[in-house]
């Protein structure tokens, strides 16, 4: 995607640079020009007010937003587990052993087979075919989103999951659109909600990754009394502002059977796909009725991108509900929500997986606490 900087904002001095840059500054998200479906765009993200920090040290998760004695837990726990020893001494061997774990570990290593520079032509969808080399061949679009008035009828966008442009993409910056230029306004002919995963299905390949990452969270959690369950089913957020809304969807998370749940995301490129994440966090606290945003816990993404999975947590304050709220007081200065970027976890490495492994379970256990007191609560 051309125009993108090269990296996000990592702290308000950046931001506020990257806002006057854009001349967005004293605009909010709540007073967008929109007058019907439009493009999301880096304008658009920085009105989101998102900062991201990213941590390449796997260790640094363990110590860092109250997990440690969660991953400690977790990690008693499977170590009672023999599946788990044997699914850990399996890497390396020709074959996949028996277990809980085989079905996750052979997805992991069907990963491998998938390819990194997937031609939209492979794709049963109606994505026409395009190369940029410098992307790999890829050209990912910032958000599965919509942008619409709210007064007017839901127009809905073609979806597909694919996360790769075209010419007709409503998502994509063509090669030679500015991205300093007005975002164009295009309507969309809208397809029956019945028919869209019919119509664009993921491909092989994404299945195959978001398989691999749902099965092996399951694996982890499958043999301990959880009510929650992580899931392949697709959830859609709406956020509502004041001058337009949009959606974002998931490709899984995970089901406590109350409440909103954790998603799950699959990346494209770095910097594409942190905005996408974003405009997802801003959609899923949006979607929250006001108890829920206020209440005390943790949002995560968690995301894999061909055999690397990466974590992702959201901190925000009351400051920022405030503002996504249109509630915030004139004359404060502008509040964040920060995502905080941990890994990659490699799946083909032992070490990496004995690692994450208790780090994942210890965020489903946490989950299913924060949602067990949320309910205590209501």
């Amino acid at each position: 995607m051309s125009g993108l900087p090269k990296v996000l904002p990592r702290t308000t001095k950046e931001w506020e640079g990257f806002v006057a840059a854009k001349s967005l500054t004293n605009k909010t998200i709540h007073g967008a020009d929109l007058a019907s479906a439009s493009n999301i765009g880096y304008e658009q993200f920085l009105l989101f007010r998102v900062l991201w920090r990213t941590y390449s040290g796997l260790k640094q998760f363990d110590t860092m937003f109250g997990m440690k004695k969660w991953i400690s837990r977790a990690g008693r726990m499977l170590a009672g587990l023999r599946s788990w020893k044997i699914y850990c001494d399996s890497f390396g061997a020709p074959y996949v052993p028996e277990g809980t774990f085989a079905i996750a570990r052979h997805y992991q290593m069907e990963v491998l087979k998938t390819r990194e520079d997937v031609n939209p032509i492979a794709f049963s969808t109606p994505v026409a075919h395009r190369t940029r080399s410098k992307m790999q061949r890829l050209n990912a679009r910032s958000a599965d989103l919509q942008l619409e008035t709210p007064s007017k009828k839901s127009v809905k966008l073609f979806h597909t999951p694919s996360l790769l442009g075209s010419p007709d993409d409503p998502f994509t910056l063509s090669d030679d659109e500015s991205p300093d230029d007005p975002s164009p306004f295009k309507l969309i002919s809208p397809v029956p909600k019945g028919l869209e995963n019919v119509l664009y299905p993921p491909s092989k390949d994404e299945q195959i990754v978001n398989t691999a990452l749902v099965v092996f969270l399951n694996a982890l959690t499958i043999h301990f009394k959880l009510s929650s369950n992580w899931t392949l089913h697709r959830m859609a957020f709406i956020a509502r502002f004041e001058a337009a809304q949009f959606e974002a969807r998931t490709d899984g998370y995970l089901d406590t059977g109350h409440g909103k749940p954790s998603p799950v995301k699959r990346s494209m490129k770095m910097v594409p796909i942190q905005m996408q994440e974003s405009a997802q966090m801003v959609a899923w606290i949006k979607s929250e009725s006001d108890l829920e945003q206020g209440r005390d816990k943790m949002r995560v993404h968690v995301s894999q991108d061909r055999h690397e999975i990466y974590v992702t947590v959201a901190e925000s304050n009351a400051e920022y509900l405030a503002y996504l709220n249109d509630k915030e007081p004139c004359g404060n200065p502008p509040s964040f929500l920060t995502m905080h970027q941990f890994g990659p976890w490699d799946t083909q490495k032992s070490s990496h997986m004995q690692h994450l492994g208790p780090v994942l379970l210890a965020l489903t256990l946490r989950a299913e606490a924060e949602s067990k007191a949320g309910r205590d609560k209501s």
